[in-house]
């Protein structure tokens, strides 16, 4: 990671730098230009200026050696694409099931080292209409505040993030630190950089605030899941080092907050050596008791008790001391009160409502704005790789829209603090757009958060193409069909590679690439709607072979193509999004696609039926994996009940500004295109969700 892949991956730009130049290359910038639009960008007006007034060692040194390869890997332009047949697609369409099975059966006989010998056929050159991204030019200021807003972040940040936040500790000297760390597991990153050496001094003591506080910077420089779902095996620390820590831990430690991660920290006391140090009384205790099996106390289990006992009311009282478990228990409190203690309940959650954080109040203003609909509840629980479930709906009569008034003033008020925004539009697209959550496990690449809906793109585009390149073992790339009910019609893939009725082929099923290899899908959206497919699952699976996160390389794609018969079968400025798979898992669900509304959804997902991932055959088809992958389906199209970049604009809209009905009167947009996008994660993070 460099300076010019967080610019341009964060920013869509670059910094050129400033240089004393009289002359003029525009003719030099001019050809940079055209290899950025083959590879699907363009120059902005702003940094086509400057680059002409720019040496031309320079360019060559920074534009040509460092810029382009950057903007190649974005695009996954910086391999070769060889898939089984060369003349995809029509090589395909046109075989016979007796070629096509043939080969693919010498193939698997010879372990993967057979490919069929066919000439490679000059394709046509055709003109395909492409949007390309604009790459501007990013200020020092506007770089160094990457790091500023990833670090407010006010929910998880993904790994790429952490790795950009490291990067700029390693790096910059004089970086400023916020006085708060809003979101505990970005704290833990800061703090236990602070204590390898890439951040003040001073810094480690300042953010520890809990004992687990202490226990996510333990995970976090073992290399752990800092969201504490997982255990981890803790790493040897020096002295100075372990004397800093329980130092700290002495000064925070309480039995309710060693209770909540009880057996990790058992481990985790044996990995400090808490008996050596005499200035830690408590730690030493608490860590006896520990090791003992003794129970420690907790406040969650005297209110559970006064829930079990019917008290209502004593439950209420006591967590208004901890207004962010209240907020997390309050539909089942409604639920279970009689109407007048229901009433007393309501009350004093509200009373406290104002220090419950923003994110997790928006969260309960959608569950209950959607309280009584019927609909099924979608949850993601926490962990590297997120797996998708779907709870009943809830039963009970609950006062919701006196909740929802309630949460909404709080959120009003709290917004109404920041700087006035003016005539504000809130673009209805975004009403399928969550608001960002839970980013910790997002691939490398994800431009948005999981479920959300934007245009499919090039319009006159009929071939969506997917595509995945991979080194090492066998994966297979695999698209699913279904019904607007969800329900699979059919399937591409390497037991499948031609279905004539639904239009759809796939490239060639390659078991073995120790050098690297790549498998294409082509879906005619016309050719499968006129066969009633409504939604399209994109599967990658690996047949037989360690995790995603264990290969040298995998990562997967979509393009969309007007001729897909003409033009190399990879062409970079066609290719709308590349991601790196790199969760834990043999199984990844990346996008799936409306063709009907010609829309894509962001999935970036792992089915949560596919076992063990040393589980081969079977288990790692996609028929094998029917019943999860609908499931998945139904997750991402089913979020009613999660907060929307609508809601939140709309929220913002009427507390600093006034709201209008045409972009074009607007100062501030919120929208797919404006001030604040689906893909300003980090904005949205660290100065919308205050």
């Amino acid at each position: 990671m460099n300076r010019t892949e967080i610019s341009l991956y964060k920013l869509s730009g670059i910094t050129p730098g400033n240089f004393e130049f009289t002359g003029y290359n525009g003719y030099a910038v001019a050809t940079l230009n055209v290899e950025f639009m083959r590879l699907g960008f363009v120059m902005s007006y702003e940094l086509h200026t400057l680059l002409c007034r720019t040496p031309v060692n320079v360019l060559e040194s920074h534009i040509v050696r460092s810029v382009i390869p950057t903007l190649k890997k974005m695009k996954g332009a910086d391999v070769e694409y060889t898939p089984f047949y060369p003349n995809f697609p029509q090589q395909v369409m046109e075989a016979s099931d007796f070629e096509l099975y043939i080969n693919a059966m010498v193939h698997y006989w010879s372990q993967g080292t057979w490919l069929p010998k066919y000439a490679k056929d000059m394709r046509q050159f055709a003109l395909e209409s492409t949007n390309l991204k604009e790459i501007g030019v990013v200020t020092d200021e506007e770089f160094m505040g990457i790091f500023s807003s990833i670090v407010s972040a006010n929910d998880s940040i993904s790994v790429t993030d952490i790795a950009i936040a490291e990067w700029y500790m390693n790096n910059y000297t004089n970086l400023s630190f916020p006085e708060s760390i809003p979101f505990k597991e970005n704290m833990c990153v800061l703090a236990g950089r602070a204590l390898q050496g890439g951040a003040p001094s001073t810094t480690f003591e300042g953010l520890i605030k809990t004992s687990t506080d202490v226990l996510r910077v333990l995970t976090y420089m073992s290399g752990g899941d800092i969201s504490l779902a997982s255990n981890t095996k803790f790493d040897s620390l020096k002295r100075p080092i372990r004397k800093r820590i329980v130092r700290a831990l002495e000064r925070v430690i309480t039995e309710e907050d060693i209770r909540r991660h009880q057996n990790k920290w058992k481990r985790a006391f044996h990995n400090l050596h808490v008996g050596e140090y005499s200035f830690a009384p408590k730690v030493k205790c608490i860590a006896n008791k520990v090791r003992s099996g003794e129970k420690l106390y907790s406040t969650n289990g005297v209110i559970q008790n006064k829930i079990n006992t019917g008290d209502y009311i004593g439950a209420s009282a006591l967590l208004k001391t901890r207004p962010g478990d209240f907020a997390r228990r309050l539909d089942h409190l409604l639920r279970i009160s009689p109407s007048e203690s229901a009433k007393w309940v309501q009350h004093a959650f509200l009373t406290v409502a104002d220090k419950v954080s923003t994110r997790v109040l928006l969260q309960v203003l959608a569950h209950f704005y959607n309280r009584s609909n019927g609909n099924n509840r979608v949850v993601f629980p926490k962990g590297l790789t997120q797996k998708a479930r779907i709870l009943q709906p809830l039963s009970g009569t609950v006062d919701a829209g006196s909740v929802v008034i309630g949460i909404r003033k709080v959120l009003m008020d709290r917004f109404s603090t920041l700087k006035p925004l003016g005539k504000v539009f809130v673009d209805t697209a975004l009403q399928g757009c969550p608001v960002p959550a839970q980013q910790r496990s997002a691939s490398t690449g994800s431009e948005v958060t999981r479920g959300t809906r934007l245009p499919m793109g090039t319009q006159d585009a009929d071939t969506l193409r997917l595509f995945i390149y991979w080194v090492g073992r066998d994966i297979d790339l695999s698209a699913t069909l279904h019904d607007a009910n969800f329900r699979t019609l059919g399937n591409c893939s390497w037991r499948n590679v031609a279905d004539h009725y639904f239009d759809v082929y796939q490239s060639g099923d390659i078991t073995n690439a120790p050098n690297g290899a790549s498998e294409f899908i082509d879906i005619s959206i016309g050719g499968a709607l006129s066969a009633g497919v409504r939604y399209v699952a994109m599967n990658v699976l690996v047949y037989s072979g360690p995790a995603f996160k264990d290969h040298k390389a995998c990562y997967a794609g979509w393009m969309y193509r007007s001729k897909p018969k003409s033009n190399e079968i990879y062409d970079p400025a066609t290719v709308q999004t590349k991601i790196d798979l790199t969760m834990d898992s043999t199984h990844s669900v990346p996008v799936l696609f409306d063709l009907l509304k010609k829309e894509v959804i962001w999935a970036d997902l792992k089915p949560n039926q596919l076992g063990n991932v040393d589980r081969y055959g079977w288990a790692r088809t996609v028929e094998g994996n029917k019943a999860s992958i609908e499931q998945v389906l139904e997750s991402l199209l089913s979020l009613d009940n999660k907060p929307t970049l609508y809601d939140l604009g709309m929220l913002h809209g009427e507390a600093r500004g006034i709201l209008v009905g045409d972009p074009t009167e607007a100062d501030f947009i919120f929208g797919l295109e404006g001030n604040i996008t689906p893909k300003d994660i980090n904005t949205i993070h660290s100065e919308y969700m205050i």
